[in-house]
């Protein structure tokens, strides 16, 4: 899939830990490196665990949305295959695409 950059918002058929089951799911890019992957936050439509999340809008959004909010998981990071890919939901907004960044950069040094 072509033309995907970080803060896009896309659907993924998102693996479980056995790798052997899916569940599709949103996720937000947070890197494109060379190659056939991307690196990417999971999102969720229910709230987990309020200290590792990140409620996301449709006022997030700079273009497109969501059926209904979700939450970004800061402690769900995962290196995913492009193939993966069934298509673009949105972009976020830059302002809150650094204000996850910056979340996630706290997160991970603490």
């Amino acid at each position: 899939m072509e033309g995907l950059v970080r803060g896009d918002i896309i659907i993924i058929d998102y693996p479980y830990g056995d790798l052997k089951t899916y569940k599709r799911r949103p996720v937000l890019i947070m890197k494109i490196p060379r190659g056939d992957d991307i690196i990417a936050l999971q999102m969720t439509a229910q709230s987990q665990e309020k200290s590792v999340e990140i409620l996301i809008s449709h006022k997030d959004f700079s273009k497109g949305r969501l059926k209904r909010d979700g939450f970004l998981r800061l402690d769900k990071i995962s290196t995913v295959e492009k193939s993966l890919i069934k298509y673009k939901v949105g972009s976020l907004k830059s302002e809150k695409f650094n204000e996850i960044m910056d979340k996630v950069c706290n997160y991970l040094r603490s």
